[in-house]
């Protein structure tokens, strides 16, 4: 279970109020959550729920033997992959030099970048920040030679409490954010311990405060930290520099989360899968089944092992072996394969396998394949808007001012099933036969990882075609013409003149 804060969250004048939006979905934020984290804690307790007159020993045994898959992780990284195939456009020198530990704690820009990918497929949105140390200089020059600079900065959509937008020209900015915040507070010699603590972003500046107790009637805010938001020229920002990265479709902090069906199928395998385990666990050994008139109980107990003789003697008596019958075990087997079906077709992985059986048609994968690219589009324009305004704060607070129209560029064909070698060594021999243009053998080089991401597979081909007709030029030079060695001096047949 993720930490929990106790403090009011329905009381307007405390920085702890939820968002009637954040309130909506707090509990599919909650369930997303554990599944992101396979169902770490007491969460497997909270999704596989007791049976009616199970004993509570055998119920911990059952929760112990139960393992959640990581269909749900893995298809958002998936996602999250795809989207960090891009190129950037017209960014900020000084973001460029600083995109190995964009955030200052050594993450490079793509690496942070896929953090807020994964946190939007997960939660639909997430809020990204850009800050600048807190004390400030006098110019420039003296900025530069301190290594001072803008970071970035993630919340995710459950910390992101309260806000408020206000309407600049078309579009809706937020005047106000509070975002809560863990931070380690020492407990004895040795221990530490997690406090609340709740940034506040009004207009152009910021407080950091800590609730005092936790009863309503008997709180107290206590301002920790407090600061202005400068930006480049010591000119005071006017709205706090943060910026909500979700699906072009949604507002700021609105939605469910998108992949919450995905969600709900991996945690239906895990009942699932549970109860077929303790089926197996309980049902599935044989049993020895002995048919002996003649024998007591004096005769003690049986013993069966690989040096152990059984012998009978009454004619009619027998030593079998007896399994349970019925299609429990073949339904519940047939069950995991339909949902395994469905949580295939919610991640991508129908693109690169057959796990569902059977060779799709060309309409299926047509459609299937459509579906998905207006997904990843859809995201990739969301995530180019927000790039773009990052760049933007980043000008606000160095000076640096991005060029007209940056932001980042999706490379294409990312979404197609990978080359392999067999693939490739057929493109080159249908080139060789003169059957396949020369670009599309580079685009094939490329996807296969032999070629850098950025490099255009057309302008390669073209380079490709010049350097090859130089280098036939070399082979085979143009016979010279006499009168363009000779000029006036000779005549037609290249014979001197008198």
């Amino acid at each position: 279970m993720r930490q929990q804060i106790s403090h009011p969250t329905t009381k307007g004048n405390l920085p702890s109020f939820h968002h009637p939006k954040l309130v909506e979905v707090q509990k599919d934020l909650e369930l997303v959550a554990d599944c992101w984290d396979l169902l770490r804690g007491d969460a497997k307790q909270r999704h596989l729920p007791k049976e009616q007159g199970e004993p509570e020993e055998a119920y911990k045994n059952r929760v112990r033997r139960s393992s959640y898959p990581s269909f749900f992780r893995d298809g958002i990284n998936a996602f999250a992959g795809v989207l960090s195939r891009y190129e950037l456009r017209g960014a900020p020198k000084g973001l460029l030099d600083a995109q190995s530990d964009i955030n200052g704690e050594g993450d490079s820009l793509k690496a942070w970048g896929m953090i807020a990918d994964s946190l939007v497929m997960r939660d639909n949105g997430c809020l990204l920040m850009v800050d600048m140390p807190k004390d400030s200089v006098e110019n420039r020059t003296i900025e530069k030679a301190q290594g001072r600079r803008p970071v970035f900065t993630i919340a995710e959509r459950c910390n992101v409490l309260n806000w408020k937008l206000e309407k600049v020209g078309r579009k809706h900015v937020p005047i106000a954010v509070t975002v809560l915040e863990w931070h380690e507070v020492k407990d004895g010699d040795y221990g530490m311990k997690l406090e609340p603590r709740y940034r506040v972003m009004r207009g152009g500046e910021w407080q950091l405060i800590e609730i005092v107790g936790e009863k309503t009637d008997q709180v107290a805010i206590e301002v920790i930290d407090n600061g202005v938001f400068i930006g480049a020229g010591n000119k005071p920002l006017q709205y706090p520099p943060v910026i909500w990265y979700g699906p072009p479709r949604d507002s700021f902090g609105d939605g469910a989360p998108m992949l919450l069906s995905l969600a709900n199928l991996t945690l239906d395998w895990f009942r699932e899968y549970s109860d077929l385990k303790e089926l197996l666990h309980r049902c599935a050994l044989p049993v020895t089944v002995l048919k002996d008139a003649g024998r007591t109980d004096a005769d003690g107990p049986l013993t069966l092992g690989p040096n152990s003789l059984v012998r009978i003697k009454d004619p009619n008596g027998s030593l079998t072996f007896a399994e349970p019958s019925g299609s429990s075990l073949d339904k519940h087997l047939q069950h995991l394969a339909e949902i395994e079906k469905l949580i295939d077709r919610s991640t991508l992985s129908f693109l690169f396998s057959n796990s569902s059986g059977g060779q799709r048609t060309a309409t299926q994968a047509e459609l299937e394949s459509a579906q998905l690219q207006a997904t990843i589009t859809s995201l990739a324009e969301a995530k180019s808007s927000c790039w773009q305004s990052l760049f933007e704060l980043w000008g606000i607070f160095t000076g640096d001012v991005p060029e007209f129209g940056a932001g980042l560029d999706l490379l294409p064909g990312i979404t197609d099933k990978p080359v392999d070698d067999a693939l490739l060594t057929l493109a080159g021999t249908l080139y060789d036969k003169g059957l396949l243009r020369r670009e599309t053998v580079t685009n094939l080089a490329q996807r296969r990882g032999m070629l850098a991401p950025g490099i255009n597979g057309k302008q390669e081909a073209e380079l490709l075609a010049e350097e090859d007709a130089k280098q036939e030029a070399k082979l085979n030079p143009p016979i010279p013409n006499p009168n363009d060695l000779a000029g006036d001096n000779v005549d037609a047949q290249g014979l001197p003149l008198n």
